[in-house]
């Protein structure tokens, strides 16, 4: 019984792949009849609507050509396309009807693509038209736009010719030439050659803005050349004159032969306008316009040279006054001094120097003042030399005055040293007093040492203080160093009082608890043992923490009154 439902299960295996390839053969052929129905419509496209659009023009020449070649290019197309489109559609519904479906998709895929050449066609030529069409109608637009130019620069040049001066006449010839192009452009219209009317209209009309522009320019140019620039001239030349008078050296600006070529070239430049030669005249004027410039900047300099004169002399004058007075003071209290004080010879070096530099910087000073009541001064040259002075002086006066400070210093450093050597002195023998009236047993040996170092040191100072020339420097390194030491002497001299004195009064106070405290009294005992050699601060801190054990309070009121008593 097996083998019958084998049979059975391939029978219905059988059923269903045939299903399947009728399945699929539906769907495939479903695409193919979309490929029909979008060749219909293709076939449907009215390109000859699109190309009727032509119609409304002269069908001569250009227009006729252009015609011609859309018409061809669409007939070709569609005809080639279509047979082969027809074609593969009716090549695919055979290989399906065979399930042959590989095929089948590929004469469908070959239908579809001459489907889509075919409308990518019509999509191509339409632009075509489309911008030959919107090309004629610009066309149109810059011809009547020329129109309006070339009227308006007629009534321009007639109603305002005087403006133009002599350019007036080549103006009008000008204008006049584009009646023709203008006439030229219709006639190539009239004769179907659209494309190359479109190019003139735009070559023409580029030129008339262009015309409009150098008219609304010329008699701006004409101002310029005939008023403006000779006004100029005129400025520069009483101007300068009036500086002259009042003391400017001016002659290496050279005003009259630089006005005088000036004029030669602006007497050139109005026939280039009248012949329109525009461009070459902008140039010019502009080389002109920036030669004045020029002029006018060294004018400007110096005026601004004689402002800047008339400002720093007064300034000068007192700084190098000081300069020198302050040299001459430097000098002499050098040469009291160097026999007292040790000074570095570059200082004596420095002053000498700059008695030289200022005695030169004076003498060009003069010379600048000579020059400046010249009859005629040039004013920038002298500035350059002004600020070389004022640049030196202050620098001079600068350092002189950190010397002054440097020997003030000197002084300063002798008293002081004097005065800490004095506070040394005073403070060793108080310090020496406290240790000697304190409760101490005897002055510990460290004390008389720092002491006596102390001594030695105060007694050098005061040797090197009655010396000449003194090293004030050394002497302040020494008294430094003594200062230091005499820190550490009272610094150690308090501590030990400190520690001696409250091991006494802690000791005296514990004394109540000796009786009843075997301990505490054999700690005290120590501690006083330790008192009587000189070992205060042991001897401080073993009676402490006796005295803690017991009254750890009485401890604390002792501390405290005596760190604030």
């Amino acid at each position: 019984m097996w083998w019958m439902y084998l049979l059975i299960g391939v029978i219905v295996l059988i059923i269903i792949a045939v299903g399947v390839l009728f399945y699929l053969r539906n769907i495939k052929q479903t695409e193919v009849t979309k490929e029909k129905r979008h060749l219909e419509e293709v076939l449907q496209l009215p390109f000859n609507l699109e190309l009727e659009k032509l119609n409304a023009f002269n069908l001569n020449g250009e227009a006729k050509e252009l015609f011609d070649t859309l018409d061809t290019r669409w007939n070709e197309s569609l005809n080639e396309n279509k047979l082969q489109a027809e074609f593969n559609i009716t090549e695919a519904d055979t290989k399906l009807a065979k399930f042959s479906f590989g095929d089948g998709d590929e004469s469908r895929a070959s239908a579809k693509s001459h489907i889509d050449t075919i409308e990518s066609t019509y999509d191509t030529l339409s632009d075509e038209i489309n911008e030959f069409l919107a090309l004629t109608e610009q066309s149109d637009e810059k011809f009547d736009a020329s129109e309006v130019l070339h009227r308006e620069a007629n009534r321009d040049v007639l109603a305002n010719g005087h403006q133009f001066g002599d350019s007036r006449k080549p103006l009008e010839a000008l204008i006049t030439s584009y009646e023709p192009e203008l006439k030229k452009y219709k006639d190539l219209v009239n004769e179907g050659n659209y494309l190359t009317a479109a190019s003139h209209i735009d070559e023409v009309h580029e030129e008339l803005l262009a015309l409009k522009q150098n008219m609304e320019e010329i008699p701006a140019l004409i101002k310029e050349v005939q008023k403006e620039l000779p006004t100029q001239f005129e400025e520069i030349r009483y101007g300068c004159r009036d500086l002259k008078l009042d003391g400017y050296d001016l002659d290496h600006i050279k005003v009259d032969s630089k006005l005088s070529t000036l004029r030669s070239e602006l007497n050139l430049i109005e026939p280039k306008i009248a012949k329109l030669e525009l461009d070459e005249a902008r140039d010019d004027l502009d080389a002109i316009n920036e030669q004045l410039d020029e002029m006018y900047d060294l004018i400007e300099h110096e005026v601004e040279a004689k402002i800047k004169y008339d400002s720093m002399k007064d300034q000068i004058t007192d700084h190098l006054f000081k300069a020198k007075a302050t040299n001459f003071t430097l000098r002499t209290e050098m040469d009291y001094i160097k026999n007292q004080y040790y000074i570095n010879e570059g200082e004596f070096q420095t002053i000498h120097k700059y008695e030289q530099k200022i005695e030169s910087l004076v003498a060009m000073y003069s010379e600048i003042q000579t020059e400046s009541d010249k009859n005629t001064t040039r004013y920038s040259k002298i500035t350059d030399n002004l600020d070389h002075i004022e640049e030196e002086v202050e620098r001079i006066n600068s350092d002189q005055s950190d010397i002054q400070d440097y020997l003030q210093s000197i002084k300063e450093d002798e008293k002081e040293a004097i005065e800490n050597t004095n506070l040394i002195d005073n403070k060793k023998e108080a310090v020496m007093h406290s240790l000697a009236s304190s409760n101490l047993n005897e002055i510990p040996e460290k004390f008389i040492v720092m002491k006596n170092e102390l001594d030695i040191e105060v007694e050098e100072i005061d040797r090197y203080l009655e010396r000449r020339p003194i090293n004030v420097q050394y002497i302040k390194e020494k008294v430094n160093k003594s200062v230091q030491l005499l820190n550490e002497f009272e610094q150690s001299a308090y501590e030990i009082i400190h520690d001696s004195e409250l091991t006494e009064h802690i000791i005296q106070y514990a004394n109540r608890y000796r009786k009843d405290n075997e301990s505490l009294d054999l700690e005290i005992k120590e501690a006083v043992r330790l008192f009587d050699e000189g070992r205060y601060k042991r001897a401080l801190e073993l009676s402490s923490h006796a005295l803690k054990s017991v009254d750890e309070a009485g401890l604390q009121r002792i501390i405290d009154y005596y760190e604030n008593n």
